[in-house]
């Protein structure tokens, strides 16, 4: 019986510790479940807060990204296309005032240098290529003077195809006189001249007061022709427009409309350019109707009434036939014959009276690639006398 409640006993002692173990077993449960909600709640909290801050990476990444997109598109790049744009302009004017001469090339690379390495459009503004060249291009032309000049001290200086004869000392001036574009286009050559005649009539060539030795400049006169058809044109685009105009209105409205054209023929007909300037006067010859003199002198005396007259005629084409013929001295005719003509012109522009249907042949000293031009445009041609080499008797002042 004793066993028996030992036995129960123990077997109660058993169930209360088996319910303990239980409870223990469960509360360990619990507290692993537990542990394992709360790892899991932290590993998702974790696992959020990573997926936020790559949200909010991705998202500062591409406001980053679109700002700077905005910002060189509406900023750097209208900058830098500002700036090549300013660098262009300065070395179109680098192009257009060097050219590729050898002895130029070194400078032109330092001012491109200078150019490219530019960071600002205002730094690019402040290259003056202008004032930079102007030294360069005069300093080589200078030279070109000292290399090119021939035995008389002249050189042939090319302008915008407008050839110019000079002394060296001239030349250095009118080198001086020029601004850097006209400069660029400027060219030293040697004297490549030919003496040619031209027959020109005493407007054409410069009233006869020029003589050997005198520096002319040569322009060709250039009549635009100006068909009638486009007064015709008018006149019936006039008739057609106006068919309910009196018809006396409507000839009156041709006639001025014709008259007004006529007048744009007459002053906006004719152009002149400058062939050759600089050209040297070799030899004068005047027609030889200004060489018959035919003089009569008429004295009257007083108190004593008395009337004098003497009558001389002289022909001094004659005069030089027999001179030629040997039958004259040459003493004799010197101070009649010599400079004749210029003496004749110059006392016509002094008295201003003249003969001015007389005629020229002028012996001219022209660069060679002129003559044709010459030649072929005789009828336009005028002189004229510049005025850095005017005579004697000009006076500006």
């Amino acid at each position: 019986m004793k066993r028996l409640k030992d036995l129960f006993k123990l077997q109660k002692q058993y169930n209360i510790y088996q319910k303990l173990n239980f409870l223990n077993e469960n509360d360990n449960d619990f507290q692993t479940k537990d542990n394992n909600i709360k790892s899991l709640k932290a590993n998702n909290s974790i696992q959020e807060e990573k997926e936020f801050n790559v949200g909010l990476i991705v998202i500062v990444l591409i406001i980053i990204l679109i700002t700077s997109t905005s910002y060189y598109l509406l900023v750097v790049l209208p900058q830098q296309q500002e700036l090549q744009e300013h660098k262009n302009i300065k070395t179109d004017q680098l192009d257009s005032i060097l050219n590729n001469d050898i002895q130029q090339d070194s400078n032109k690379q330092a001012l491109q240098a200078q150019i490219d390495s530019a960071k600002t459009v205002e730094e690019v503004d402040k290259i003056d290529v202008y004032a930079q060249a102007m030294p360069i291009i005069k300093n080589q032309l200078q030279k070109d003077i000292n290399q090119q000049k021939d035995k008389y001290d002249r050189v042939q200086v090319v302008t915008d195809n407008i050839t110019n004869i000079y002394s060296t000392d001239e030349a250095k001036k009118y080198l001086n006189s020029l601004d850097v574009e006209q400069l660029s286009k400027t060219t030293i050559q040697k004297v490549d001249t030919q003496i040619i005649p031209l027959s020109l009539n005493r407007k054409q060539a410069a009233s006869g007061l020029i003589t050997e030795g005198d520096t002319v400049d040569i322009y060709n006169k250039q009549f635009e022709n100006i068909e009638e058809e486009n007064i015709k044109q008018e006149e019936n685009n006039i008739n057609q427009s106006d068919n309910d105009i009196n018809q006396e209105e409507v000839n009156s409205t041709v006639d001025n409309n014709t008259t007004l054209d006529n007048n744009n023929i007459t002053s906006n007909g004719m152009t002149s350019n400058k062939i050759v300037g600089g050209a040297t006067v070799v030899s004068i010859l005047r027609s030889k109707d200004s060489g018959v003199i035919d003089s009569n002198t008429e004295l009257n005396q007083y108190p004593h009434t008395r009337n004098y007259s003497q009558t001389s005629k002289t022909d001094i084409q004659q005069i030089l036939q027999s001179k030629a013929s040997g039958t004259l001295d040459e003493s004799q005719l010197k101070v009649i014959y010599e400079k004749y003509g210029y003496k004749l012109s110059n006392y016509e522009r002094i008295s201003n009276i003249g003969d001015l249907d007389t005629e020229y042949i002028i012996m001219l000293e022209v660069p060679s690639d002129k003559v044709d031009e010459l030649i072929n445009s005789m009828e336009n041609i005028i002189l004229t006398i510049p005025s850095y080499d005017a005579p004697s008797w000009v006076k500006l002042n």
